[in-house]
């Protein structure tokens, strides 16, 4: 079936905090806002991946201290925007994918949704376009398809899944889906060969994905329906309401569907593709010349390795290290192991809020 016979809606999660990568990003400005790899937002990048026919004017799920930032960045692109759902509070991707099906199906009665979260960077984005080509037939019969990346290192930050059967051209069943598994673990699945690192998007047809949210977390998909549905709309942006959102249990996608469902395929995708989650995987990501450094701003690096140091005021010079990331942004200074980048948010916790001034004695 050609992909331009059915429209895809490219459903784009822009809500959370980024606050692993504090203090670059804060509340009020998140790192999906920011333009972290290239000279592009994280939230353009994105959207510019999915260009018509083939798909619909992109939905933006956000939370309400972002809505006019959110406007502000595609009115910059000249892109149009089919809707802007905004979340009046986080509750994870299972309570956001539900809305993106009901969204969905009063849209266009059962068109697939493209769940994608706005922060990744992906350096061929034809051939994710061509991953979506195959994974569509499946999507179309049933299938919740996910995307995976050949592991080349034991990640503990992602999900693993393990390939199964050919079930469709090019799509596979899932045999096992593990989340964020210890080191151990994860290098296990890195050397069977069979596990895929799971991108974090899904594609699916509505009332399929619906159906297995019934079976497994009927109460997440009570909630976050009746919240769009009662949705405070204004033009084309749905404010869910934030009563009826509050009681929806928070839980991924991945927690609460793929870990239990027989309903799930994977498609590898043969593509460089980063989940900009923290200061290690932006270093990965930026870094260059023969020392593996990422730079930026009035910085200066010596004899050292692997490093990722950024300021956007006062200089800083980094000698004799290796693996360290400096990152100065409005007078916040933060040093750290890049191997310890994952901890961040638990600083974040401690401080209250990503933007707060206060600091805890130690």
């Amino acid at each position: 079936m050609s992909m331009t016979e059915t429209r895809i809606i490219p459903v784009i999660m822009c809500g959370g905090t980024g606050s692993r990568l504090w203090p670059l990003s804060r509340r009020t400005r998140p790192k999906q806002l920011l333009p972290l790899v290239t000279e592009k937002t994280m939230l353009q990048e994105t959207v510019a991946r999915f260009d018509p026919p083939v798909f619909t004017a992109p939905v933006l799920v956000c939370n309400a201290f972002h809505v006019e930032a959110t406007q502000a960045q595609m009115a910059a692109t000249g892109r149009d925007i089919g809707a802007i759902i905004v979340e009046p509070a986080g509750r994870d991707t299972a309570a956001c994918a539900v809305v993106a099906a009901r969204y969905a199906m009063a849209a266009d009665g059962d068109a697939p949704v493209l769940l994608v979260p706005a922060d990744h960077h992906v350096k061929k984005p034809q051939a994710l376009c061509d991953a979506i080509r195959t994974a569509l037939p499946a999507a179309k019969n049933g299938r919740i398809v996910t995307f995976g990346i050949t592991p080349d290192h034991p990640q503990t930050g992602y999900a693993y899944i393990e390939q199964g059967a050919l079930i469709f051209e090019g799509v596979y069943a899932v045999n096992s889906f593990r989340e964020k598994p210890d080191r151990e673990t994860a290098k296990a699945c890195m050397e069977r060969g069979s596990f895929f690192w799971n991108t974090g998007l899904f594609l699916f047809s509505p009332q399929a994905f619906l159906n297995e949210i019934e079976r497994f977390v009927p109460e997440i998909g009570t909630a976050a329906s009746q919240a769009f549905e009662k949705a405070n709309r204004t033009d084309s942006v749905f404010n869910l309401d934030a009563d009826i959102f509050a009681t929806c249990p928070a839980e991924s996608i991945d927690h609460a569907v793929m870990e239990h469902t027989d309903k799930a395929a994977i498609v590898p995708v043969h593509t460089d593709w980063t989940d900009v989650g923290s200061w290690k995987s932006l270093r990965d990501t930026i870094a260059s010349g023969p020392e593996s450094n990422a730079v930026k701003g009035p910085v200066h690096v010596q004899d050292s390795r692997d490093c990722l140091v950024q300021s956007d005021s006062h200089h800083v010079t980094v000698l004799g290290l290796d693996n360290v990331g400096v990152i100065v942004n409005e007078g916040e200074v933060l040093v750290l192991n890049l191997d310890k980048a994952q901890d961040i948010k638990q600083v974040v916790t401690r401080l209250g809020e990503t933007d707060q001034k206060q600091r805890p004695r130690t």
